[in-house]
C-alpha cells in the first residue's frame, strides 16, 4: 500500500570549530564539538502511485531529508523503507564524476540505479536526445554549465523509469524551454502512477501536482495533510513573517510567449483607475508569441497587501487550452463586480497546457474601489436576515 514510510527519523551533525578537535575527542575522550540537528523525529508515508509534495523555508531541513530517502546519507535515529527502484535529481551535479563524460556519466549512474548494461544501451540515445547534449556528450562534466548538468540528471533519472521519483529543488536552475519538458514528463509520470516526492519553493507548483505535503520548520514536522490545507497554513505563515511580498513578475527571462499588456476597462473600452461596487468591468489582455503554442490563462485581483482576493483560470473554468501564433486579445468580463473599500491590481499568469509552468505574469495598473454604504471588508455577499 505504501511506497515510502519514515518512523521517528532523525539527522544530527557534528559540528567541529578546526580539525584538529576531531583527533583531540579520540585522545582526551572529551566533547569537542556542537551538535546540530538538521532533522528531528520525523513520520510519514507515502502512497504507491502518490505525487507527495516537501515545503518550507530555506534551512527546513527538506533537502536533507530527500538525501536520506535517496539514500546518499544515513539517518542519525530512526528508519524508512523504499518499497521499488528510485531515481533521484538532488543538488546540482550530485552523483556525477567530474572527469567522466557525459556518456560515461550516463552509465555510472544508470548503473547504480541498478540497470544492467544492455538496458543502458538501449536508452542512451533517448537519455541524449532530452538532454540535448549532443555536441557535448563526450565532453567531461566539468565543463559543463549549470543547466548542462541539470538536463543530463534529469534525463538519467527519469529515463531509467523507476517505481520512485525524487526531485529536488535543482529544476530552477533550468531555461524556459527544458523547465516545459521537465513539466511533460514529471506528468507523463505522474499519470502512469508512479510515486513522486517534490520538493519546491513554487507553491503553484506544488498545490497543481501534488495530492499531500509536508511541511518542514527548522528541521520538524510542522503540519502534514492535503495540499490545499497545508500549502494555506503555510502561506498565511510566510504572509505574517513578511509583508508585502509580491510575486515578482517573470519577464527577466525570456520565454516563448509574454504578455504584453494588461489592463481594467468599462463597457466603453476606457481603461479604469477607480471603479465602485457593481460596476461592469472587463480585464483586457494583448499576448504575443514567437512560435504557435498553446496555453491557459489565470486571471484576478490582489489587493495592496499581496494577498489574492480572486482569481481563475481557463484550466479551471474547463476550457480547453488556447492556440496562439501571433498575436491574441483575450477579455475576462466581470459583470456587476462586487469589490468594495480598497485598492487592487489586476494580474494575469501565462501557464502552459497542464497549467503548471508559468511563462509570464503581469500586473495591471492600481484599481480603487469606492466602498459599498455600510459594508466592510474586500467583498459583498447578498445576504438577509432573521431575527
Amino acid at each position: 500500500m505504501y511506497a515510502i514510510t519514515a518512523e521517528n527519523v532523525s539527522k544530527s551533525y557534528r559540528l567541529y570549530t578546526k580539525p584538529s578537535d576531531r583527533l583531540k575527542e579520540v585522545l582526551f575522550r572529551r566533547q569537542y564539538h556542537q551538535v546540530f540537528s538538521a532533522l528531528e523525529d520525523i513520520s510519514f508515508s507515502v502512497k504507491k502511485h502518490e505525487t507527495f509534495g516537501i515545503i518550507g523555508d530555506n534551512g527546513a531541513g527538506k533537502s536533507t531529508l530527500l538525501k536520506l530517502l535517496a539514500g546518499t546519507i544515513r539517518p542519525s535515529e530512526g528508519h524508512f523503507t523504499m518499497k521499488g527502484q528510485v531515481a533521484a535529481l538532488l543538488e546540482l551535479g550530485a552523483g556525477f564524476h567530474p572527469e567522466f563524460t557525459g556518456r560515461q556519466n550516463i552509465y555510472l549512474n544508470a548503473t547504480l540505479l541498478g540497470l544492467k548494461h544492455e538496458k543502458i544501451q538501449s536508452i542512451e540515445q533517448d537519455i541524449i536526445d532530452f538532454a540535448e547534449l549532443q555536441d557535448f556528450i563526450d565532453r567531461p562534466v566539468r565543463t559543463y554549465s549549470s543547466g548542462m548538468y541539470v538536463r543530463l540528471a534529469f534525463s538519467i533519472a527519469t529515463s531509467v523509469n523507476p517505481d520512485i521519483l525524487i526531485i529536488d529543488e535543482a529544476l530552477s536552475v533550468g531555461d524556459q524551454h527544458f523547465q516545459k519538458k521537465c513539466v511533460d514528463r514529471m506528468m507523463n509520470f505522474r499519470n502512469a502512477d508512479k510515486t513522486i516526492l517534490f520538493c519546491s519553493h513554487s507553491l503553484y507548483f506544488v498545490s497543481e501536482l501534488c495530492n499531500r505535503v509536508l511541511w518542514l520548520d527548522k528541521g520538524k514536522v510542522r503540519e502534514l495533510g492535503y495540499t490545499d490545507n497545508v500549502v494555506m497554513a503555510y502561506e498565511k505563515w510566510s504572509k505574517e513573517k513578511q509583508e508585502n511580498n509580491p510575486y515578482p513578475e517573470s519577464n527577466i527571462r525570456k520565454s516563448p510567449i509574454k504578455i504584453n499588456s494588461i489592463k481594467v476597462i468599462e463597457q466603453d473600452g476606457s481603461e479604469r483607475t477607480t471603479a465602485k461596487y457593481g460596476d461592469d468591468l472587463s480585464i483586457v489582455l494583448k499576448i504575443e508569441s514567437q512560435c504557435s503554442m498553446i496555453f491557459h490563462i489565470g486571471i484576478g485581483f490582489d489587493s495592496n497587501s499581496g494577498e489574492t482576493v480572486f482569481g481563475v483560470s481557463t484550466k479551471g473554468d474547463a476550457y480547453l487550452p488556447i492556440e496562439i501564433n501571433g498575436i491574441k486579445t483575450v477579455t475576462v468580463r466581470l459583470p456587476k463586480i462586487n469589490l468594495i473599500n480598497g485598492s487592487y491590481k489586476a494580474f494575469a499568469f501565462i501557464l502552459d497546457e497542464h497549467a503548471m509552468h508559468v511563462y509570464d505574469y503581469k500586473t495591471s495598473k492600481e484599481l480603487a474601489i469606492n466602498k459599498k454604504a455600510d459594508t466592510y471588508g474586500w467583498v459583498y455577499m447578498e445576504h438577509s436576515w432573521e431575527i
